[in-house]
């Protein structure tokens, strides 16, 4: 199922995106003054999916989706006294607390190549292979950002990290890819709630729009990391499936994980990893 080991680094990353209305402005001649959800509206009837009932909000391509926040959770193996430990760190683009009602979406991107492309980490998500690094690909090109050290592959899969083969190396491991594809493909939050795991708590994926357009950052945010400890969980569950770690290991990691978790819970802004925490124990 798995064939390469464990990677003493690892992210965990999931994106979060909205319809490119300053793009719909610019591929369809519309006035600069368009307002935001006005120019929103334009790309989902231009969609192929849309229907006025139906379906008001289909998902438009890629190219037309505007990254508005990063989430990635870090575990780094380390050794301290002749022992194996884990390291875990959530992280964001932007980072929270945010007190802004926007986000430079170039920079967000950048930063984000920009460390992958220096730490090397091996990347982990949920159907990211065919969506997040497509998103992050196109709208890379679209704000003109450089990512030499990410984009770099090697001659064969076997001589490097390559993020861009997902079926030959595991420096980017799609968990969606280990399962059923098409219609049978199961969705992140129901694999966790069914795993136990406390899945999504607060809001779901269309509600995103509403919230930036409400300039709710830090709630898009918050969401986006609730990904990010799902996609960790069914990971951990996943490695432990394939035998990758020992029996001790597993249980130990995943009290560790929960560790970590109540540490960040105690801190004044972290309300969403509590609710996170209190939910899990409800499962």
């Amino acid at each position: 199922m798995l064939k390469s080991d464990i990677h003493d680094t690892v992210w965990f990353f999931d994106l979060e995106w909205v319809p490119d209305a300053a793009g719909a402005i610019r591929l369809f001649d519309l006035p600069p003054d368009t307002p935001e959800l006005e120019a929103m509206q334009r790309l989902w009837q231009e969609t192929k999916d849309y229907d006025e009932t139906e379906n008001p909000r289909p998902f438009v391509k890629y190219l037309f989706s505007r990254v508005v926040s990063i989430a990635f959770l870090s575990r780094r193996v380390i050794h301290r006294e002749g022992e194996r430990h884990i390291e875990f760190a959530i992280n964001s683009l932007p980072k929270l607390p945010s007190n802004e009602t926007t986000v430079d979406e170039a920079e967000i991107i950048g930063k984000f190549l920009h460390y992958i492309g220096h730490r090397n980490p091996q990347l982990v998500g949920f159907n990211s292979a065919e969506s997040d690094l497509q998103v992050l690909i196109q709208r890379g090109m679209v704000n003109e950002i450089r990512a030499e050290s990410f984009s770099m592959r090697p001659p064969k899969p076997w001589e490097g990290r390559d993020y861009f083969d997902a079926r030959n190396s595991e420096a980017h491991l799609d968990l969606l890819q280990r399962f059923s594809r098409g219609a049978m493909s199961p969705k992140l939050n129901d694999m966790a709630r069914l795993c136990g795991f406390p899945g999504k708590i607060d809001a779901t994926g269309d509600q995103v729009v509403d919230m930036w357009l409400a300039g709710d950052i830090t709630k898009i945010v918050e969401y986006n990391q609730i990904d990010t400890l799902n996609t960790y969980l069914i990971w951990l569950r996943m490695v432990n499936f394939a035998g990758k770690l020992t029996e001790e290991e597993y249980f130990t990691e995943q009290e560790d994980f929960r560790t970590f978790l109540e540490t960040e819970a105690a801190k004044e802004d972290n309300d969403h990893i509590r609710r996170f925490l209190a939910k899990w124990d409800d499962a």
